[in-house]
């Protein structure tokens, strides 16, 4: 548990005291009942979550991300990042050219555009058995504050690693 330490007023005898408080909870953050997935969850953005993923979108409505979660089967090999981004970008419609961060087994990325002019950033994370395909959808620019907002959310994604 996190401690924080508060200064308080000058007390009657002329000495600072110092009171401390405990911080019970990490607020913002999202864990989903198996506890093994968690991700930020800004103020006044809505979070649901549906038997197949979460949702989070912003209050204006134009920007949303949403994280979907795939089992691992026994009949295929471990889940790997960069093969599902591949498949994910070859069937994505996208204008312009695609900007596809470097990636690993376990973590891998993409920018790019719609045909209708919406930003997308993509985002795959994996742990061996568990596989988040995690999008951040915006008909802004990526570079304005709830796309900045939604790239975050996308960023704080945890995954905890196979048990």
């Amino acid at each position: 548990m996190a401690t924080i330490k508060k200064k308080s007023k000058t007390g009657t005898n002329g000495n600072n005291h110092r009171r401390t408080t405990r911080k019970h909870s990490n607020p913002g953050i999202y864990t989903v009942p198996r506890g093994h997935v968690s991700i930020a969850v800004p103020a006044f953005w809505t979070l649901r979550q549906t038997n197949e993923d979460l949702e989070i979108e912003a209050p204006s409505g134009t920007t949303s991300v949403i994280v979907t979660a795939f089992k691992h089967d026994k009949n295929s090999g471990k889940p790997d990042a960069r093969e599902f981004l591949t498949r994910f970008l070859q069937t994505a419609p996208h204008n312009g050219r695609t900007r596809i961060d470097k990636g690993t087994r376990q973590k891998a990325s993409a920018r790019f555009r719609d045909p209708d002019g919406d930003n997308w950033h993509v985002k795959f994370v994996s742990n061996g058995r568990t596989l988040l395909l995690a999008t951040c959808n915006t008909s802004g620019p990526m570079t304005s504050r709830e796309g900045k907002t939604g790239i975050e959310v996308l960023d704080s994604l945890k995954l905890k690693a196979r048990e």
